[in-house]
């Protein structure tokens, strides 16, 4: 009997089905992906609402063995509104019946329509493309989408229980950016760490799906710095820069993982290349300078800190850059090999002091100089990095 489409519909030849699921066709209600899913002796469809969902749906049957580039396809695609079939075949007759549209296989003479129980044909699909054009996105909850349309107002909704790309990647990147971790700190621990791992694995399955986007890999490089798998990291975040070489983010994190891993010279070369997306970034050039310092390029150094400074003078941090660049220079403290070498406090603390100190004196004024350095670091890693991507 032939079959009501509504919407976007994915139509199957149950000889196809008769092939890949163990139970045949008639199995198809095991697999069916929601109420608007059905069945006769030749076909079997599930119609969506949303694109997404049916693109889902159409993954799952790819992985069972079904094609839709076989001779002839085992199923095709229906688009209710245009009306079309993708790919084209001979096999599939679509017709409208009361305000209805319904297919059947070629040469089914039943008149029986098989349909779900609603009051009519009032249900409305709406193209891409119209929405983008005629309506403004104002909420999605329970799985609705709601929109509502520019000239009169009105809401429409639509069901849609996939989450796309960008969706997956903003709700997971939203608790992976709350534990990133600046260099120098400790790795996650307890149920940060297992969030983390969580997330990573999400991140990785999304990166499966759709492994030309950089962004989840951003993501993964972000979480495993803070699980403490700096190794990992840097796989993901190099990856990442290859798929969008100008996103500033991928180029700080990968500072960042740099520094952690003590490659001070690949720290310097991923903030000269963040600096060189956005020049005028007096954050950007801080983060620089200090990387300059660290790989022993202290004239370099200088000068990417004086130019910080120039345009923006009044910046604090980029002055306690500039600080610790000058005592380098004048040999008021040797040049730091390691993070923690620039967050510990400098040689030449005692030698202008007339008077002697006590031990735990000098300790607390060391504790002091290590917390300002931590902190200046901190500062000047982590400021750009506060808006996410």
């Amino acid at each position: 009997m032939p079959l009501e489409v509504q919407c976007c519909a994915v139509v199957i030849r149950n000889d196809a089905l008769e092939r890949v699921l163990e139970g045949g066709a008639e199995a198809f209600g095991d697999i069916a992906p929601n109420a608007m899913s059905y069945s006769d002796n030749m076909l079997s469809q599930a119609s969506f609402m949303a694109q997404v969902d049916a693109d889902e749906f159409i993954r799952s049957l790819e992985l069972r063995g079904l094609s839709r580039d076989s001779t002839p396809p085992d199923f095709v695609v229906v688009q209710a509104q245009k009306r079309e079939v993708q790919p084209p075949c001979d096999w599939l007759l679509m017709f409208e019946y009361e305000g209805r549209l319904a297919v059947t296989m070629t040469g089914n003479d039943s008149t029986t329509l098989y349909a779900p129980k609603h009051a009519g044909s009032e249900l409305k699909h709406y193209t891409e493309e119209e929405i983008r054009r005629d309506f403004e996105f104002v909420e999605r909850k329970n799985n609705i989408d709601t929109y509502r349309n520019k000239n009169t107002g009105e809401l429409v909704y639509s069901a849609r229980r996939t989450e796309t790309p960008e969706e997956i990647f903003q709700r997971v990147f939203e608790r992976v950016w709350t534990h990133r971790r600046a260099p120098g700190r400790p790795a996650a621990t307890g149920r940060a760490l297992q969030e983390l791992e969580e997330d990573i694995a999400e991140l990785q399955s999304l990166v499966a799906k759709h492994p030309e986007l950089s962004r989840p890999r951003l993501a993964i490089g972000i979480a495993w710095n803070a699980a403490g798998n700096s190794q990992n990291a840097k796989r993901q975040l190099e990856q990442a820069a290859q798929l969008e070489p100008d996103l500033v983010t991928i180029h700080q994190e990968l500072g960042s993982v740099y520094l952690e891993l003590r490659d001070h010279v690949s720290a310097a070369a991923a903030c000269q290349r963040a600096v060189s997306i956005e020049p005028d970034n007096t954050g950007l050039l801080g983060n620089l300078a200090l990387s300059q310092l660290l790989a022993g390029s202290t004239r370099k150094a200088e000068k990417t800190i004086a130019h910080a400074l120039r345009l923006d003078p009044d910046d604090r941090v980029n002055q306690n850059v500039a600080n610790m660049v000058r005592q380098v220079q004048s040999e008021q403290r040797p040049t730091p090999t390691s993070l923690e070498e620039l967050m510990g406090s400098p040689t030449m603390g005692a030698r202008n002091s007339g008077a002697p100190t006590s031990s735990a004196t000098r300790r607390k004024a060391t504790q002091r100089r290590q917390w300002w350095l931590v902190r200046t670091f901190q500062k000047f890693i982590g400021r750009n990095r506060g808006r996410q991507p």
